[in-house]
């Protein structure tokens, strides 16, 4: 199971959607993680809990993408989360 730490928050900011730490996260964070809509849709999900073929399936139930395309942007979009230690 894949979950975003208790400790970061998903706020929108000028029509942008940011990623920012609260807490004791925030003294080893440096800035913030910006996302488009698909990746506020993933984190969303996360910070429920999911695993990464619902991740994939949100991702072609709601844009037009293919399965490939999909498991791609959902690897890189874990990577990025894990290098920052958003989850758990």
């Amino acid at each position: 199971m894949l979950k975003v730490k208790e400790g970061f928050v998903l706020r929108t900011v000028a029509k942008q959607h940011v990623v920012v730490p609260t807490g004791e996260d925030s003294v080893n964070f440096n800035g913030v993680i910006t996302l488009n809509d698909s990746g506020k849709a993933l984190f969303e999900m996360l910070k429920e809990g999911t695993d990464e073929a619902s991740l994939i399936k949100k991702l072609t139930d709601t844009y037009d993408v293919d399965p490939a395309r999909a498991k791609d942007d959902v690897d890189a979009f874990l990577t990025t989360l894990k290098e920052k230690n958003v989850l758990t």
